[in-house]
């Protein structure tokens, strides 16, 4: 493993970190703030809703690292991630749901409701701002930003002054 690969491994885990605690703090304040429960379905189990969010994630972590090891289009590689996280969020409990019930038709009305919630609105949102920043700091990194010691303006008068 190269250099570079490291390093968007190492980022990528770092904003799916964020991408999870900042889901889940959303999700917790509309649930406060819009006294609603994250799931539409009362018959759904207490556990479908924490397995969309850690299949959310686990998507979002294989599309950071596969995009952040290709060149391309930042802010198209942030919306394709941020919409295939918000289908992994909403097949994974349409596809739980449907089992538990033992109906496969309950999985369509399982999606159609809570697609337009805002539960998966704020995944899609936050899955669109993590990837964009995550992708913007691996390409700032590739430019040879990340390369250079950041110094002040007055560094960089210094340096001059003692060269002429």
């Amino acid at each position: 493993m190269d250099a570079r690969t490291r390093y968007v491994t190492t980022i990528a885990v770092f904003a799916v970190v964020l991408f999870l605690a900042l889901t889940i703090a959303a999700s917790g304040m509309i649930s406060l703030y819009a006294d609603r429960e994250v799931l539409t379905e009362r018959d759904a189990g207490p556990l479908i809703a924490p397995i969309m969010f850690a299949t959310a994630t686990a998507a979002l972590y294989t599309l950071l690292v596969t995009f952040g090891r290709r060149r391309g289009s930042i802010v198209v590689g942030a919306l394709v991630t941020a919409v295939i996280t918000y289908f992994f969020f909403l097949i994974s409990g349409s596809t739980l749901y449907s089992l538990g019930k033992g109906r496969p038709l309950l999985s369509l009305l399982f999606f159609g409701s809570n697609a337009v919630g805002p539960f998966a609105i704020a995944v899609a949102m936050t899955a669109f701002v993590v990837a964009l920043s995550f992708l913007l700091l691996i390409s700032y990194r590739d430019g040879g930003g990340a390369s250079q010691t950041p110094r002040w303006w007055w560094e960089n008068r210094d340096d001059r002054d003692r060269r002429e």
